[in-house]
């Protein structure tokens, strides 16, 4: 069985990390990886909307002898177009959450043409240190005075559009967040802020009063500039990040993933979140909050109780890293091929 994987976005992102992590599981379960179209058996994209674009089309006649299999990148039923261009091309899914299930179901595609495989995160990237808070604001320089007795929050996720900076995405939601900690004692905590595009939060924390911290080169936002190839840290610097804030918070109204959601439960961070993408697979129910107030209420319990805080922690933190190892990846894609295979 030779296999040709495709899909990228030449970003260093999450796609681009997808690939490179199917093709490390697939290499050490010895698929033999072809880089022709002709050669290969099975045509493999980490990204289902690679089969959108039309000089890709042509698999939709080429492939009378060829299985072609694409991964569920984000919440399908956002993108009907999308997957009715690419339904009648791709005869194998991989989806990630059980809302993309749904999804498949409900619009015909059969159960045994469907896999379940989460996205994955590096656990040797993202992991609890051992360093303190004061430790871990010298590495980054950070000024502790900033923060010192200071509820931590994190978001590091882009949340402006590329074309229009000044714009929110609506998929992540920042207004949301805004609005949590607008309605919180603004003296009790700060926002820790990372990542590039983040252009809108920035505005509306300046507007509202709301106390953050920006971990990068913040001029780009103040001129509404692009600062993707600025602002973009490094896997290693964001672990760092998750291990100093107290709480991690998903505001998103639609996603795949997130993969925060992951990397959070894998540092031990206190992460909340809407019932978006994995997040009712992979947190207890206490993380997900229904709106607004659920999130207010929720963060207040955790301001002031530490043990409850920490055991949620742990639970996540078990529960995630069972699932998210890159051993159990590898089986799970290692019986998705042989299935397929076999069909």
């Amino acid at each position: 069985m030779k296999i040709k994987l495709v899909g990228n976005d030449k970003n260093g992102w999450s796609i681009d990390a997808d690939r490179y992590y199917n093709y490390l599981a697939l290499k050490e379960l010895k698929f033999q990886i072809t880089d022709s179209f002709f050669e290969a058996d099975i045509i493999f994209s980490v990204w289902y909307s690679y089969f959108e674009k039309l000089q890709h089309r042509f698999l939709k006649y080429f492939k009378f002898n060829k299985k072609i299999v694409a991964v569920v990148t984000n919440n399908i039923s956002d993108n009907y177009t999308i997957f009715d261009k690419t339904k009648h091309i791709i005869d194998y899914w991989i989806y990630a959450n059980f809302n993309q299930k749904d999804f498949l179901l409900e619009n015909n595609i059969s159960s045994q043409k469907i896999f379940y495989n989460p996205f994955y995160v590096d656990e040797k990237i993202f992991y609890p240190l051992l360093q303190n808070r004061i430790q871990l604001s010298n590495e980054l320089s950070i000024d502790y005075n900033k923060i010192k007795d200071k509820f931590l929050f994190g978001s590091f996720q882009s949340d402006s559009l590329g074309a229009d900076l000044r714009k929110p995405k609506w998929q992540k939601n920042p207004l949301m967040l805004i609005d949590i900690l607008s309605k919180l004692d603004k003296t009790k905590y700060v926002l820790l802020l990372a990542g590039p595009r983040r252009h809108f939060i920035i505005k509306e924390c300046q507007k509202n009063n709301i106390p953050y911290i920006f971990y990068g080169d913040e001029k780009y936002n103040s001129l509404y500039k692009d600062d993707f190839d600025k602002n973009n840290l490094d896997a290693k610097i964001i672990n760092k990040l998750y291990n100093l804030i107290d709480c991690y918070i998903v505001t998103s109204s639609s996603e795949g993933g997130p993969k925060a959601i992951i990397e959070a439960a894998l540092c031990n961070t206190s992460i909340l979140s809407t019932n978006v993408g994995m997040a009712q697979e992979m947190l207890q129910q206490y993380c997900i909050c229904e709106n607004t107030t659920d999130f207010q209420n929720k963060i207040k319990i955790l301001m002031q109780n530490t043990e409850m805080k920490n055991q949620i922690i742990r639970q996540n933190y078990l529960h995630v890293s069972k699932i998210n190892n890159f051993e159990a990846y590898k089986q799970r894609i290692s019986v998705i091929f042989e299935t397929i295979n076999n069909f």
